[in-house]
């Protein structure tokens, strides 16, 4: 069963590990440098044997190549006992981290699993086999260029990952990290064995998310354990070395000298040598530029760095580093989540909740610390705090760290009505409110657990939109807010103008109204919009897509993103009056190409959501009100193909279970009806379990755009149903004949000179094209499992409340 790491059970009792090496000592080789990393940081006593000859260790284990982990079980007959051989270094590295899940080194999920064998297995393909030819190039150009660009090509692509997250998979270091930072050493570094050619400076400086996340994971205790730590020193590029490493005697620190090196900690401000480039240990290092240059063709462009740099570390990045910062100072600063005094006022516990994740750090503060006095009457939960301190390992339950706090600023009170410090009235006291209570203080419920949490998926799901589509050669095209056209020609718009009279209630003061105060009218005693801001009748867009066809039809894939408004009198859970839409438009397109975007769209920000939202949406299956199994249901949209059928296959269906008794509706459509979200849900929840695609919907009760189908019946449009919403994407093939489209507009009674620029589409140069609309709130309802849209937004719009 040689490297078949799947097939090892649990690490148990009697169980040991031996490293059978062919390399002289760890460093010598990067790939028992790894292994050695893991089962440090799994806590696994590995015994390495190292020079061991290639007969010794084909003997033992055919296919060893020089690497071959021993596995002893005592007691039984193989497979179940004796000794056992696992080959290759990855396979190595999942056989370590699965002997013990709870390191989470594997990931916290099968998804993050699936990520690290990825990361691992390109790793190997893109970085291990380009840089052994680098190392053995002897002078070669031609293999040195080939060589650089494919390591350059692929550390590009980690560090536009790196971007956006600490790590390359969650929220915590796992083998990819591990392996990436071992196989990448020499290469950061700028130490590649025997003098070869490595990265240079200019190189290095297009990586800036890299080279903070290398100097985050190799900071870790595991890669400095050994008596051979200088592999992971300071170097010509200015990394730190660990600590203890060519430290000489220092002079005292000058007075705030031990503030400004927590803030350090936070900037990335290390121990390089003077003139380096400062890169972190936690927190954010900005953006490109704050590197020293810019790639621009095969040219680079020297640019100023970057100025700004967090003067605190993040509650998110401290979290996710474990107890790898044990020792450092930190500033940690932030709102009080709880506070209360414990050894009769000797000690202060500050819970400090800064937004950046569902965590929160505790500072202790003992008595006689500067600012104690100050944070024991600042008024408590709502207050906030600046804690300077030093990370410790916590003894509480549920934490990893926490901060001892050596001074506490109180940046700003929690005050009662009369002005005095206090926090009775404050309306986030400890006690649970109502969902429905947080929306008339729309103002302060991000303070809250659950609508932070809401918020960075949201965050979330807007930029992985924005990557899905830009990493697919799409344009990004900003429509109007203001329009003349009606998209969807339901006449539900928000009416633009400036006929009526100004706020402050006095008569003729509108920019067009009449003397009386009212509007200008025609002597038919219609509204004369002629007279108005844009001489003409103005709504808010009900949708960008008119507008952004017209940029697919010159300048091929393009999407559009931002709110759109709909004067629906509707108080359901799943409507809003304003929301934003995702509505991508592809050109040469059929409805096909439009379902399966449509559909790879969906699984990957569902992927992307599992993949950075772990701590979130853990806290959405156990927050009250959450929905246990939500990750499950998430996993179930990525793993099953979506169920593709028609419109009338569907009506047949929910009139079949119908008559049969099967389920229950409140009203059974018939053909020609517009679906209601009982059936919608039906389907997608009962029958089939997974997203389900509906094609080919009756014309009437589809807007006037989308293409008729050869039975003259049916348009060739798809909505996408998913378990707990019900539609979440609509979406169609656009009729390209300019005859058919006009009688189209004529019969929903659209006047032919509103979208005469639209028509001109078909005149001059028609092609075929397709596109879809996303609701972004109900997206962001599917990914967390919140039940009613108002809380998926931050201001929610609906009737009567416009507040804020």
């Amino acid at each position: 069963m040689a490297g078949d790491a799947a097939a090892l059970p649990l690490i148990g009792s009697g169980i040991s590990f031996e490293l059978w090496s062919s390399a002289s000592d760890e460093q010598q080789d990067y790939r028992v440098r790894k292994i050695c990393v893991v089962a440090r940081m799994a806590g696994i006593d590995l015994d390495l044997k190292a020079g061991m000859s290639e007969e010794e260790m084909e003997a033992f284990a055919p296919l060893a190549k020089g690497l071959v982990l021993k596995v002893c079980r005592p007691g039984e007959a193989a497979p179940l006992g004796g000794e056992e051989a696992v080959t290759q270094s990855n396979a190595i590295l999942r056989t370590l981290a699965m002997a013990k899940p709870d390191s989470s080194l594997y990931g916290r999920s099968e998804f993050e699993s699936a990520q690290a064998d990825q990361w691992l297995e390109t790793c190997w393909k893109e970085l291990e086999v380009p840089a052994q030819a680098l190392a053995a190039a002897s002078g070669n150009q031609a293999v040195i260029a080939e060589a650089k660009r494919h390591l350059l090509s692929f550390l590009a692509t980690a560090n536009a990952t790196l971007s956006s997250s600490t790590f390359l998979v969650g929220e915590r270091t796992t083998i990819a990290d591990v392996g990436l930072a071992c196989a990448s050493r020499d290469l950061l570094e700028g130490s590649v064995a025997g003098g070869a050619p490595s990265l240079g400076a200019r190189d290095l400086a297009g990586l800036p998310h890299v080279l903070r996340w290398y100097r985050t994971v190799t900071h870790h205790p595991a890669f400095s354990a050994t008596a051979a730590a200088p592999a992971f020193a300071a170097s010509a590029h200015g990394l730190p070395g660990p600590k203890g490493q060519g430290k000489q005697k220092q002079a005292p620190p000058a007075p705030g000298a031990e503030k400004a090196a927590a803030g350090a900690v936070a900037a990335g401000v290390g121990a390089g040598a003077a003139g380096d480039e400062p890169l972190p240990v936690v927190g954010e290092s900005g953006d490109l530029m704050s590197s020293a240059s810019v790639v621009q063709g095969s040219r680079r462009l020297e640019v100023a760095p970057a100025r700004f740099r967090r003067k605190r570390v993040r509650v998110r990045e401290l979290l996710a580093s474990g107890t790898s910062l044990v020792g450092q100072k930190a500033v940690v600063k932030g709102w009080l989540r709880t506070a209360r005094a414990a050894s009769k006022g000797a000690l202060l516990f500050l819970v400090v909740d800064d937004g950046s994740c569902s965590g929160t750090v505790q500072a202790v503060v003992s008595k006689g610390a500067p600012g104690f006095d100050a944070a024991a009457s600042c008024g408590g939960v709502g207050a906030s705090v600046s804690v300077l301190g030093t990370v410790v390992a916590s003894k509480g339950k549920g934490q990893d760290v926490e901060i001892k706090a050596d001074e506490v600023e109180v940046l700003g009170c929690v005050y009662e009505p009369d002005g005095t410090v206090g926090a009775s009235t404050y309306p986030l006291a400890k006690k649970a409110h109502s969902l429905e209570f947080l929306r008339s203080i729309a103002h302060l419920r991000p303070r809250t657990k659950m609508h932070s949490a809401a918020m960075r998926v949201r965050h979330a799901m807007a930029f992985a939109t924005h990557k899905f589509f830009n990493d697919r050669g799409f344009l990004y095209i900003h429509t109007p807010i203001v329009t003349g056209a009606d998209c969807e020609g339901a006449g539900e718009q928000f009416a633009v103008s400036t006929l009526l009279p100004d706020a402050g209630g006095e008569e003729g003061n509108g920019h067009g109204a009449a003397a009386g105060g009212g509007p200008p009218l025609t002597p038919a005693g219609a509204v004369d919009y002629s007279k108005d801001f844009f001489a003409r009748r103005t709504c808010l867009t009900v949708s960008g897509q008119l507008n952004v066809e017209t940029h697919a039809c010159s300048l091929g894939d393009v999407y559009t993103f931002g709110p759109t408004f709909r004067a629906e009198n509707s108080h359901t859970s799943r409507h809003l009056a304003e929301f934003w839409m995702i509505e991508p438009e592809v050109a040469f397109a059929d409805l096909k190409d439009d379902m399966d975007l449509a559909e790879d769209y969906l699984k990957y920000l569902v992927a992307y959501a599992l993949g950075h939202c772990q701590g979130d949406l853990e806290f959405f299956e156990t927050c009250p009100g959450g929905e246990p199994g939500l990750r499950e249901r998430l996993k179930n949209v990525l793993q099953n193909d979506f169920v593709r059928m028609t419109y009338t296959e569907l009506v047949d269906l929910v009139r079949k279970d119908a008559k049969e008794g099967k389920v229950k509706f409140s009203v059974i459509p018939e053909w020609g009806d517009d679906l209601g979200s009982e059936h919608e849900r039906y389907v997608a929840e009962k029958v089939y379990n997974a997203p389900c695609i509906v094609t080919d919907y009756p014309k009437d009760i589809k807007a006037f755009y989308m293409k008729l189908n050869p039975d003259g019946k049916t348009v060739a449009a798809m909505d996408i149903l998913v378990p707990k919403i019900g539609e979440i994407i609509g979406g169609s093939q656009r009729e390209e004949d300019l005859g058919k489209l006009t009688t189209r507009a004529k019969e929903m009674k659209l006047p032919e000179d509103s979208i005469s620029w639209y028509l001109d589409l078909r005149r001059y140069g028609t092609i075929q094209h397709a596109g879809f609309g996303l609701g972004f709130e109900r997206l962001v309802m599917f990914a967390t499992g919140i039940e009613n849209i108002r809380d998926v937004i931050p201001f929610p719009r609906y009737p009567g409340h416009a507040s804020f």
